[in-house]
């Protein structure tokens, strides 16, 4: 039997193999440029020139076989002090390339569902056999012409027929007896796929039946059931389609995923763009989640550079290299979302809502329940608040804790948080003497810049020409815009007396938050 012979041998069973060629060699070296050899997990075919390079070629494409490693160009120096040990005195580079066998699905049940399967598969390339314990239903002309079809105990025929890591098997007889006896023989047979046709219950008592018959609960780990993705619809072509839509994504190692960027299927609108939202919003967007950030005209931020919200002043930010850009309109706003951007809007009413009907939304407004802020249990799937202010399962349907202590981003499902002390966090003793408001109504303006370094009684800014100072020194954390309108009593930032303090990374509590909204959505989607 030639190589190409063995090659095409293996696919045509449907058994994957490694093909290693020759493709550079310089100085003296075993074999050319053009050599090759086949590897299973089991055996070789040809040869690349023996010794230890080839025993090396061939870990490596064992390697790419079991999904350890990449295929592609493996350089071995063969002279003293070498990677092979071997003296020749030369270097060879070797290819090595993946070739999958044929796909083989096996289909037990010639029932509805299997008739389509079958045509569905057969149309896919993959090399169909369809078993049945009844003649009737084990009848060739139901099938297309290229599809196997055979009568005879589901166990026994799939026991005789050859399975690979490249075979897939879909069981769905019309009872739960022949489902076990049928999974038993995939499982004994090594199928790289396994999948029932099955309700929970039913899959249940399929998996009783095999842990007594001796199955491992590793072994039932590797059969999908129910089968098959969630696709929608309910009729066999549809349960065809989703069973065939598993098998090729695992086939590929795919994600099943939307291939499009475009995507406002898990939108999420975040109310409000300060530090503890833009915590949230961080988290979000770096799961995966498309986020747009709601804002007011002229937002009081004052930890402004972790704040999506201070796009609305700047343009754009940049908070632990995720992008924000302020936007104008949603067509602008979908166009940052397809960039992997945080679009972040003026629209203090959030209308986007209502017009692109999010998953969810999150308050992060801070309202702390000192006036209505519009958000209620209707505005999308999931609806989060930050805090005190709302009620979980009345208004909201999770509340997240955002009071410092043991319950810091602790979800609620029922109930509340613990209500507004007014007493800002800790920091090496101080609380109050951290944080400089406005002494009376008026413009601010400042006098340092975020990340300055200040003494006590430092002036840093003023409103309306009435000197605003810091109690204590330290490193200047958080700083409202230049040039914002405020009122009597409004923060207007604050220091942190901590040297080592980053006033650039997103705080301990924000990302707590953002982990505990990232609960509440998959948890209640």
């Amino acid at each position: 039997m030639t190589l190409f012979e063995r090659v095409d041998d293996l696919v045509s069973r449907g058994e994957p193999a490694a093909m290693v060629t020759v493709v550079r060699t310089d100085g003296s070296t075993p074999r050319e440029v053009g050599a090759k050899m086949v590897v299973t997990d089991e055996d070789t075919s040809g040869t690349i020139g023996g010794g230890t390079v080839e025993g090396l070629a061939i870990d490596a494409a064992r390697e790419v076989l079991d999904g350890e490693a990449d295929g592609g160009v493996r350089t071995y120096e063969l002279e003293p002090g070498g990677n092979t040990g071997m003296v020749c005195g030369g270097s060879m580079d070797v290819f090595i390339d993946r070739i999958s066998g044929r796909p083989l699905l096996y289909i037990a049940g010639c029932g509805h569902i299997g008739v389509e399967l079958a045509a569905v598969g057969s149309r896919l390339g993959y090399e169909v056999v369809a078993v049945d314990d009844r003649e009737e239903y084990a009848d060739p002309d139901r099938f297309p012409s290229d599809v196997s079809v055979r009568c005879g105990r589901y166990g026994d025929v799939l026991g005789e027929l050859p399975m690979t890591s490249e075979t897939s098997v879909a069981v769905a007889t019309r009872s739960g007896t022949f489902d076990t006896k049928s999974v038993a023989a995939a499982l004994d047979g090594d199928a790289g796929y396994v999948g029932v046709v099955a309700s929970e219950r039913k899959a249940d008592h399929i998996f009783e039946s095999l842990l007594e018959d001796g199955y491992a609960r590793r072994d039932l780990a590797r059969v999908r059931a129910p089968v098959g993705l969630d696709l929608g619809g309910g009729g066999p072509e549809d349960v065809a389609i989703s069973i065939l839509a598993e098998v090729h994504r695992d086939r590929h190692d795919a994600s099943g995923g939307r291939a499009t960027a475009h995507s406002l299927e898990d939108l999420v609108v975040v109310r409000g763009g300060g530090d503890l939202g833009s915590g949230v919003v961080y988290r979000l967007h770096r799961a995966g989640f498309p986020v747009i950030v709601t804002e007011t005209a002229t937002p009081t931020v004052v930890r402004r550079a972790v704040a999506f919200g201070a796009a609305i002043y700047e343009e754009a930010v940049t908070v632990q290299g995720v992008s924000g850009r302020r936007v104008d309109t949603i067509d602008d706003a979908i166009a940052t979302l397809t960039a992997d951007g945080v679009p972040v809007i003026e629209d203090p009413g959030a209308r986007v809502i209502d017009e692109l009907e999010p998953v969810g939304v999150v308050d992060a407004i801070m309202a702390k329940g000192k006036w209505d802020t519009g958000t209620d249990r209707e505005c999308a799937d999931v609806v989060v608040g930050l805090g005190p202010g709302f009620e979980a399962g009345v208004d909201v349907d999770a509340v997240v804790e955002t009071d410092r202590g043991h319950e810091l981003g602790h979800v609620f499902y029922d109930g509340t948080a613990r209500p507004h002390d007014g007493e800002p966090g800790e920091r090496m003793g101080y609380t109050h003497e951290r944080v400089f408001r406005a002494p009376a109504s008026g413009t601010w303006e400042t006098a340092v810049e975020l990340g300055d370094i200040v003494d006590a009684e430092t002036v840093v800014g003023s409103v309306d020409a009435e000197p605003v100072a810091t109690e204590i020194g330290g490193v200047v954390r958080g700083l409202v815009h230049d040039g914002v309108s405020v009122s009597e009593g409004t923060k207007l930032g604050d220091v942190d007396p901590r040297a080592d303090v980053d006033h650039t990374k997103i705080s301990d509590k924000a990302l707590c938050l953002g982990g505990g909204v990232l609960e509440a959505l998959l948890a209640l989607r």
